[in-house]
């Protein structure tokens, strides 16, 4: 799901697949998926930075019944530049997953969250671990 994809979800949902607006669920409505409540933990957190860009760009409407195609697109189109060049680290490529944004936007602690850090900096020993451990059965 590329990040307009989640946009049009998040905000309007699809009538067409009797599927609400996933801003309107809650933590108990993803239950029965296989890490769906994680699932929908990040894609709130790539909203909320979407939602800010935008609300810097004078783009967003805060009654949810507002959202339309043609706002939410008018909105992305707004927000698009900076998001790609700033958050998405887009390179050269046309799609990219909101997962891939959430994990950039984690890397660059974008969220503000101190616990953010300390997985980054998790993940970078446990590589180094795995990495030396390699090394040291190669040699052997």
């Amino acid at each position: 799901m590329t990040p307009l994809m989640l946009v049009h979800c998040w905000l309007m949902g699809s009538v067409r697949h009797d599927i609400p607006a996933l801003a309107q669920l809650d933590s108990k409505h993803v239950l029965f998926l296989k890490g769906g409540n994680k699932m929908r933990n990040k894609m709130s957190s790539v909203m909320r930075i979407v939602e800010k860009m935008a609300r810097e760009k004078n783009a967003w409407y805060d009654i949810k019944s507002d959202w339309d195609y043609d706002k939410v697109t008018k909105m992305w189109d707004a927000i698009s530049p900076e998001f790609k060049r700033s958050i998405a680290k887009q390179k050269g490529r046309n799609r990219f997953a909101y997962s891939t944004v959430y994990r950039n936007m984690t890397d660059a602690n974008a969220f503000n969250n101190p616990r953010n850090k300390e997985e980054k900096e998790k993940r970078q020993q446990q590589a180094t671990v795995v990495c030396t451990s390699f090394r040291i059965t190669r040699l052997s």
